[in-house]
């Protein structure tokens, strides 16, 4: 068993290391990195009843008082923020917030692929049908998607995995104008997503909750986006959950609260990521993104909006 007494993570802003600063650190230790915590995690904590128990308590009005040492805790920009911190009524209010509409702009260059949530990103190459994480357990496309045929076309393409911690903006957006597929859900478990979970081989992103769909965008072909449930993470909530046409920078859903992960698979040949994304993700640490900043450049020519329509 691992016990990890920090998460590194890859500033691109300060082109330095830093520290995440984990939320329950405490607790995250205990249940992930020792042996009779794991095991009572695997009992107790992974179960939805303790998640559903947890978000109640978050949700209740009393709870409204730890906003603001959670905001100075992890130095939340509270400027950004859409209301004053003493409009929310519970911590779960504010942990679903909203911010001010120019506060995560998307590139232009509609070539740029952005990320569509505040999260940690990790990049990792599809060799044939498995994803093989530097540290975690490797798991099969087939194993996440529970479907062999949509598996296959995504092959020695390129996964995106974006971590949001508790801390993180939990609202997330569409990556290009498109068309959106029907939303599946596959139930499952709430592991924690954080490194600790990860680090240990837990099956967290095959036996997780999640709900997936295909995406036909314009630049960057047909999409895959699965958004992972995680622990005390109560529910995720889709927008378009039986699909439709959608814009870049569109908001497509948002997480209740907790942890939480978006996993994005490109096919072959069509993204290339950014150099420093991908050296930090080899070495096994996760890169700090924002919401709307690039992350990979398209290499495929431009379709155009008529023949999304059209399918």
């Amino acid at each position: 068993m691992s016990a990890v007494s920090e998460i590194t993570l890859y500033d691109r802003k300060q082109a330095r290391l830093v520290s995440e600063q984990v939320f329950e650190k405490s607790f995250m230790q205990f249940f992930y990195g020792h042996p009779l915590g794991l095991a009572l995690a695997d009992i107790f904590i992974k179960r939805a009843w303790f998640s559903r128990l947890y978000g109640w308590l978050k949700s209740r009005k009393s709870s409204a008082s730890q906003i603001q040492a959670f905001v100075e805790q992890y130095d939340i920009n509270v400027a950004e923020v859409e209301l004053p911190l003493h409009a929310y009524p519970c911590f779960s209010a504010f942990f679903t917030r909203k911010l001010k509409a120019e506060s995560r702009p998307v590139p232009d260059d509609q070539r740029i692929l952005f990320s569509p949530a505040d999260a940690r990103l990790s990049v990792w190459k599809i060799q044939a049908d498995q994803v093989l994480p530097v540290k975690g357990r490797h798991f099969s496309l087939v194993q996440l998607l529970r479907d062999e045929a949509l598996a296959v076309g995504y092959r020695d393409g390129d996964c995106l995995v974006f971590r949001l911690a508790p801390a993180d903006y939990h609202r997330f957006i569409h990556i290009d104008h498109g068309m959106q597929g029907p939303v599946r859900r596959i139930n499952g478990y709430l592991h924690s997503v954080s490194p600790l979970a990860l680090q240990n081989m837990l099956a967290v992103f095959t036996e997780n909750q999640r709900e997936f769909c295909n995406i036909q965008t314009r630049n960057f072909g047909e999409v895959i986006q699965v958004d992972v449930g995680a622990l005390v993470v109560g529910r995720i909530n889709q927008h378009k959950a039986g699909g439709g046409l959608v814009e870049r920078g569109e908001e497509k859903g948002y997480f209740d609260f907790g942890g939480s992960t978006i996993i994005l698979l490109f096919k072959a040949g069509v993204i290339s990521i950014d150099a420093d994304i991908r050296q930090h993700s080899a070495q096994g640490i996760e890169t700090l993104v924002k919401q709307g900043e690039g992350i990979a450049y398209s290499l495929l020519p431009p379709s155009s909006i008529q023949e999304i329509h059209a399918n």
